[in-house]
């Protein structure tokens, strides 16, 4: 799959990566559209995160399917077209449920691999 990678602010590179694969808490999906964060345009705070595949507010369809997310709360099936935030909660816990996700145990461990610049990226739960 190809992906956007930067090197430095002045050096975003198209290069071809491995597809990753799918664990039971995790979804394969094709980008179809993704944003530019405000901090993807601060070469102050951007480059001393390089090397990087940029973008993390996107969407895109399910072309791929962990079992556990095929059976989750609302379930999923390939094909579906989603928004992909870059965290997640589990809208279970104490900090969850009086509104403070950023402290979600869940929250802290998902994430986007690589991100959302390329044509098919990884949601890890």
């Amino acid at each position: 799959m190809k992906a956007a990678r930067l090197y430095n602010f002045n050096d975003i590179r198209i290069e071809d990566i491995p597809v990753p694969k799918v664990g039971p808490d995790d979804a394969l999906i094709r980008t179809k559209a993704c944003g530019i964060c405000s901090g993807d345009v601060m070469p102050w705070y951007i480059e001393k995160k390089a090397p990087l595949v940029l973008g993390h507010e996107f969407t895109g369809e399910i072309v791929g399917l962990g079992s556990s997310l095929a059976s989750y709360r609302m379930p999923f099936s390939i094909g579906d077209r989603v928004f992909v935030h870059h965290h997640a909660p589990c809208m279970d816990c104490r900090y969850c449920r009086r509104g403070d996700y950023v402290q979600c145990e869940t929250w802290q461990k998902t994430n986007i691999i690589p991100a959302g610049f390329l044509n098919i990226y990884l949601f890890r739960k």
